[in-house]
């Protein structure tokens, strides 16, 4: 009899075991997963990024097929022929150019240009040299040089001195401090002071007829 009821005891303990464990799956997989942070601006629609991170310095020219995050000092030009996206967190000494990108100083270009495909943002502080972009150029933070860019927006945080040329539109907000020469590019104006061709009708001379009267 006392036997028989160890026995017993034994397979209700080892039931109870098998209903924990299920139980325990079960928890497990109604528990929502890490859903993995979004990817930077910089990183967004490109296959990659390449980093240079933190407190790293790099002395020489860089060419890059996909987007670039700089977070150190880079002593060399930055040029990309493709559409890559240019970030600068720390400091960069040279020019930038992206044929088909955009650019994004939110650290400091000294003594360099840009050029880039698309846009142009700068938070940061730029220094030196000119700044083409065939879309939109938008300034929040420092700037002494030249500004030419399709459209042209001066944030409110803005300090600065050099050219701006735009060709179809400027905006500058209150609280900017700036002094600035402002021009329309001359594609714009000679676009806009081009007379129209003339009409065929206004080339062909009048027809002389005679009319005979019985």
């Amino acid at each position: 009899m006392f036997k028989k009821r160890s026995s017993y005891e034994e397979i209700n303990n080892k039931n109870d075991s098998v209903n924990n464990e299920h139980e325990k799956k079960e928890l497990a997989e109604d528990v929502p997963k890490a859903v993995p942070a979004g990817p930077s601006r910089v990183a967004a629609g490109s296959p990659g990024v390449n980093k240079i991170l933190k407190g790293s310095k790099l002395t020489g020219d860089i060419n890059v097929t996909c987007d670039l995050e700089v977070s150190g000092d880079v002593d060399g030009n930055i040029t990309s022929m493709q559409n890559s996206n240019i970030l600068i967190k720390g400091v960069c000494k040279g020019n930038i150019e992206t044929k088909e990108g955009s650019v994004d100083i939110e650290g400091e270009l000294q003594g360099g240009n840009i050029t880039a495909g698309k846009d142009v943002k700068i938070s940061g502080k730029f220094d030196g040299g000119e700044v083409k972009a065939e879309g939109k150029i938008f300034v929040d933070g420092k700037f002494n040089g030249k500004l030419e860019g399709n459209d042209i927006e001066i944030g409110a945080n803005s300090i600065g001195k050099g050219e701006i040329f735009y060709k179809e539109y400027i905006s500058i907000s209150r609280g900017a401090k700036i002094d600035v020469q402002i021009s329309q590019t001359k594609e714009a104006l000679k676009q806009v002071k081009t007379p129209p061709p003339k009409t065929e009708a206004a080339e062909t001379r009048p027809v002389q007829q005679s009319i005979e009267v019985k």
